[in-house]
């Protein structure tokens, strides 16, 4: 077989290649004449659910009304909303991030939920148990855990592989990760309540705190306040809920929380102790000069709808969300998303917009700008097809370094400058095949107008757009080296 055609056939093997599936919202087939399907935002939408008898659709939440959004412009914004948040905790702190690191940002963040703790809040984090192995981010754990404060995710010792999920009929459970990213503060208080939704994670470069240019990733946030936030927090509850089933079907003595409790006399009489510190005065001087201002926050009312997709359950409510907002919308679809890597109902959703006239724009990283690079290699290989599909197409790659800017990590669209998704979901396969993500959906021009200007006017001049002639070249390399160095990053994509 000539090598452009097996790379293009393992490109297919490995990118999840899956049977033709109308998206919701789809064109009909030829002579059919349906009504319109109702909006992702109206309550007469239908997802398909998961098959599971025991799960169905109650992880699906309605549209709610009666609630506001803010944008979180920057990484400095979104830390410092989040500092604002804790000091005016007055019930409860819930956060879940897939990577929550003892930099500068993270034990500022610990600090304050110790103190909140020793307050009488009830606070609980959860982190993903395989992306925060570093040594020191280890003991942070270790430290929240013996000031009372529960950390799902970790255990001593790097023992989380005790309560993992093994399922023989499922081989890639352990590889089903918690990519959620999740912050709530006082759910208890209707009026007081607030939650940060988005793509952030919890460490420097997110937060922009590290000066160094690689260090000033780029990433968006929303800040939610109202009924919507109840269905954030019940997202929380049932992802902790899953993480303390998984230690409860252990025997006693191997259940690392029965562990914590008989060792927790003990960890009390050395909580004292100082914990070890890695910070550096210079990137400590830049997080104190962040947070002397307050955050720029302009609160708008919204008609919202969270969502949450858990494949190891068999949910793809999120995917679906895209695919319905890209086949509705009319004028313009804009996507920023870190790992790029379309699989062929989200490919062929684009090709039809763009061919209807609708125009489609998508920014994602080069090799130079993604933090895994070779995900951005495998990313180029799928640029050829939506190109020759609708040559119309825009597909652009972040040029952040040329600007002083990191990676691009934001993960969200706009559909008409009318309604924004906002999340943790990346269009690869493993967002849609394992990962658990949220995201939110908002209608409300005065939200996603703003967000589609900032994507059209402060991103895209700091991008490059990538022509059909250079697809072509990225989907059939030339040189042996490329050959091989697209060969051997495809499978990477499923371990992002």
């Amino acid at each position: 077989m000539p090598r452009p055609a097996l790379l293009s056939a393992l490109l297919c093997l490995l990118a999840g290649c899956r049977e033709p599936a109308s998206p919701p919202g789809a064109a009909p087939d030829a002579g059919a004449r349906r009504a319109p399907a109702p909006g992702l935002l109206e309550p007469g939408h239908v997802f398909r659910c998961s098959p599971d008898p025991e799960v169905g659709c109650r992880g699906v939440f309605p549209p709610r009304d009666g609630s506001q959004a803010a944008i979180l412009w920057g990484g400095e914004d979104a830390l410092r909303a989040r500092i604002a948040s804790l000091k005016a905790a007055r019930r409860s702190i819930r956060i879940q991030a897939l990577i929550y690191k003892a930099d500068e940002a993270g034990l500022a963040i610990a600090e304050l939920l110790k103190q909140k703790k020793r307050e009488g809040l009830e606070v609980r984090v959860i982190v993903d148990a395989l992306s925060n192995l570093s040594f020191q981010t280890q003991w942070m754990y270790f430290d929240l855990k013996r000031h009372g404060i529960e950390v799902e995710g970790y255990e001593a010792l790097y023992l989380q592989w005790v309560s993992a999920e093994v399922k023989p009929s499922d081989p890639l459970r352990p590889n089903k990760r918690f990519h959620d990213k999740l912050w709530i503060v006082d759910a208890e208080l209707p009026g007081e309540a607030v939650a940060i939704v988005g793509g952030l994670n919890l460490a420097n470069e997110y937060f922009r705190v590290d000066p160094t240019p690689a260090n000033r990733w780029h990433d968006q946030d929303l800040l939610l306040r109202g009924a919507i936030v109840g269905d954030v927090t019940q997202t929380f509850e049932r992802n902790y809920a899953y993480c303390k089933a998984l230690k409860r079907r252990l025997p006693p003595l191997a259940n690392p929380d029965e562990v914590w409790r008989l060792t927790r006399a003990t960890l009390q009489k050395i909580k004292a102790t100082p914990r070890p510190s890695w910070t550096s005065p210079a990137i400590g001087d830049s997080l104190a000069t962040i947070l002397r201002e307050p955050a720029k926050l302009e609160l708008v009312p919204v008609r919202a709808r969270f969502l949450q997709s858990r494949p190891r359950l068999k949910e793809t409510t999120i995917e679906q969300a895209y695919l319905s907002l890209i086949a509705g919308a009319r004028e313009q679809v804009l996507l920023a998303n870190a790992y790029f890597i379309p699989w062929r109902e989200l490919s062929e959703a684009l090709r039809l917009a763009c061919r209807r006239g609708v125009r489609v724009v998508v920014l994602t990283n080069s090799p130079e700008t993604n933090d895994i690079s070779s995900v951005a290699t495998v990313s180029r290989a799928t640029y050829r097809a939506l190109l020759e599909g609708c040559p119309r197409l825009e597909l652009y790659e972040w040029a952040g370094a040329l600007f002083k800017e990191g990676t691009l990590h934001a993960k969200y669209g706009v559909f008409d400058a009318e309604l924004a998704l906002v999340g943790s979901f990346n269009l690869d396969p493993r967002s849609a095949r394992l990962n658990s993500e949220t995201a939110v959906a908002i209608r409300e021009p005065r939200l996603a107008a703003p967000l589609a200007r900032h994507f059209l006017r402060e991103l895209l001049p700091k991008a490059r757009r990538i022509s059909l002639e250079e697809a072509r070249g990225f989907a059939r390399p030339e040189s042996l080296a490329d050959s091989f160095k697209l060969l051997f990053a495809m499978p990477l994509k499923e371990w992002l």
